[in-house]
Parts: structure tokens; sequence; C-alpha cells
């Protein structure tokens, strides 16, 4: 979160984001809807920052199951998707929720809130070691929902490349680490 920080500041002036919002259905031809470059940057570059640490949480899920690195970085991330999500609502959208629901900026506001909720009380099964059938169920429905909301996030509606690149490295992951997890399962 500090580097996201560090990197939201030492590009704030260099236009990397658009002050515009994508355009939508609602608003084919949106205007500026901020001139904090800051607050957005902040908000961005926290989000590729929890990204970053799905890739390795991912990984080690599908690898090694639900040990102590998968929850080290699936805790991490959810630390992350916190910060985020606080700086997001309250820095960049200063608090103003009904402009969070109803812009292109935010594709997912209700499911991001579910997942706000529902990722803690994975990890604290997981700190618990719980290990029963609906556990892992449940474990595989969040992870199927936030693979969702990030791929979408980044791989699809990224703004930039290097966000897209993101986006299609957590699916490579997935998809790789799936393969060779079903290889040696069914050799």
């Amino acid at each position: 979160m500090v580097a996201a920080f560090a990197a939201a500041s030492m590009t704030q002036d260099m236009g990397l984001l658009s002050l515009i919002p994508p355009a939508s259905d609602a608003v084919p031809n949106p205007v500026a809807d901020t001139d904090d470059p800051l607050a957005l940057g902040q908000a961005a570059y926290t989000a590729w920052a929890v990204l970053g640490l799905l890739i390795p949480a991912y990984a080690a899920l599908i690898l090694q199951g639900a040990g102590p690195v998968w929850l080290a970085f699936w805790s991490a991330a959810w630390v992350g998707y916190a910060v985020h999500l606080y700086v997001s609502a309250f820095w960049f959208f200063g608090g103003d929720f009904d402009w969070m629901q109803n812009t292109s900026r935010v594709s997912a506001f209700w499911p991001g809130m579910a997942l706000l909720i529902w990722w803690p009380v994975d990890i604290a099964l997981g700190l618990a070691g719980q290990r029963a059938a609906w556990v892992t169920m449940q474990r595989v429905a969040l992870h199927i929902g936030a693979f969702v909301l990030f791929f979408g996030g980044s791989a699809v509606m990224g703004e930039l490349t290097i966000v897209k690149a993101l986006g299609a490295a957590l699916a490579a992951t997935v998809l790789i680490c799936a393969a060779t997890w079903w290889r040696g399962r069914h050799g």
C-alpha cells in the first residue's frame, strides 16, 4: 500500500488516468467528474496492489490448498481491498455513496460491498483451520466472485495497458495453476 500511495503521488501530474469517467449507456458523453488526480490515482493504485496480491493467493490456493501461503496473501489482499474502498469512498468520492452507485467508474458497487464483508469471514475460517465441505464451497464461490470482479475491473474495464496486463496475468495464473492441478490429479 505504501508503494501504491507513493506511485499515485509521483504520477499525479503525468495524466496517466483520465479525469473523465468511461462512457456508459446512461452517460454516453461523460464530462470530467474530478479535478483531483491524486485521489484518483490513490484509488486506482490501491486496487492494482490488491490485484498483485491476488495472483499469488490464487496460485497458492489452487496448487497447495488453503494453507499458510494462501492465507497470508489472501489476508493481505483483503486489507488492501479495505484500504482501496476507504480511499475510493471517502477521498475520491467524498463519501457520496449515491455518486459511487451511479458512475461508470464503479462497475459493481453492491457486489464489491458484499465482497468486503464476506472476505474476512473466509479469512477467519482459514485462521481457524476449518476444513468442512461447506467452508470449501463458500471459499470456491468467494474466489470465483473476487476473480470476476477483479478480472472484469482490470482486463475488461482497465484504463491502462499495464492494468489490462495484470488482469490477464490473474486469468493466466488461474488457468495455468488449474491445468497443473488437474494434470497432477489425473496425470
